[in-house]
């Protein structure tokens, strides 16, 4: 960055966990705090941070819904679910975690299964974090499973030759989830969806309003009435229609609602700059003459 021209001191890196995080918060040096983590530790830095008289933006986990009509583009929806829940191994926070799969949709289920089935550990897809994060995410799976679920594409415990130590988790489709299973309602962070069904989009939306997280949502369909529909009622910051990952391009801002943001404006786009900005306002008058006041 001083390469680029950014004068020096203006960009650090300090590395560190809860010390230096606190340390942040406290600093009276330091006027602005932004954060990007989960909801327990969003909730922590930004009450930690406004105790100090800091203005505080602090981003936490999200549980984003793809809500598929019958009318979707199965080859299209299922590219862009697999592309959402897989990429970076699901571990981010628009990856899709949660499919509302709205009437007869098995044709794009279907095809979603083939797509996932495309995904190889290892060649396409990268590894979970730690062994920690992968016996959780698995966990996950074969809870579900034993409550009822139906696991239509297994991505548990795969070999990847070379690295047969790796913390590597295969795409999962698990169909049949009911809203009151954990792998419904938690932040799963690996590439699996989850499969929820109903018969009406009004359905769909109770369940997805029902989340505390509020980050994105996405709906699949060709009918731009139910679209808009969707995008009115959909409790999330950020809705895509047709779209996996439903960031929004600039100078359009990024950040969620609910549980899944804390303080006030986005970290990108016009409301970002304003919250790093001190607004200056400066009032003058030059013109002595009568009847003109600083109403004028």
């Amino acid at each position: 960055m001083q390469e680029a021209g950014l004068p020096a001191g203006v960009f650090n890196i300090v590395q560190g966990d809860r010390e230096v995080v606190e340390a942040i918060c406290d600093h009276p040096g330091i006027e602005a705090v932004s954060f990007v983590g989960s909801t327990k530790i969003a909730k922590a830095v930004y009450k930690r941070a406004t105790s100090n008289y800091k203005r505080c933006l602090a981003l936490g986990g999200a549980k984003n819904h793809l809500i598929v009509l019958p009318d979707a583009i199965p080859g299209m929806t299922a590219q862009n679910i697999t592309a959402s829940m897989t990429g970076c191994a699901g571990q981010r926070c628009m990856a899709a975690s949660a499919m509302v799969a709205v009437g007869p949709v098995d044709h794009i289920i279907a095809k979603l299964c083939e797509e996932a089935q495309k995904m190889v550990p290892g060649k396409n897809l990268g590894s979970v974090i730690n062994r920690e994060s992968k016996e959780r995410i698995e966990r996950y799976i074969t809870e579900a499973e034993n409550q009822g679920a139906k696991v239509l594409v297994d991505g548990r415990n795969p070999t990847v030759k070379g690295k047969e130590n790796g913390t590597y988790v295969g795409a999962t489709v698990i169909d049949y989830v009911t809203p009151d299973m954990a792998i419904a309602k938690e932040e799963i962070f690996g590439p699996v969806i989850s499969i929820m069904r109903t018969n009406t989009v009004d359905e769909a939306l109770a369940i997805e309003n029902a989340n505390p997280y509020g980050n994105a949502a996405s709906v699949f369909t060709q009918n731009g009435g139910m679209a808009r529909y969707v995008i009115d009622k959909a409790s999330a910051g950020m809705v895509g229609v047709n779209v996996g990952v439903p960031v929004p391009r600039e100078p359009f801002s990024f950040g969620g609602w609910n549980e899944s943001r804390f303080g006030v404006g986005d970290i990108t786009g016009k409301s970002s700059i304003e919250f790093w900005t001190k607004l200056k306002k400066s009032t003058t008058k030059w013109n002595p003459e009568a009847g003109i006041n600083w109403m004028s």
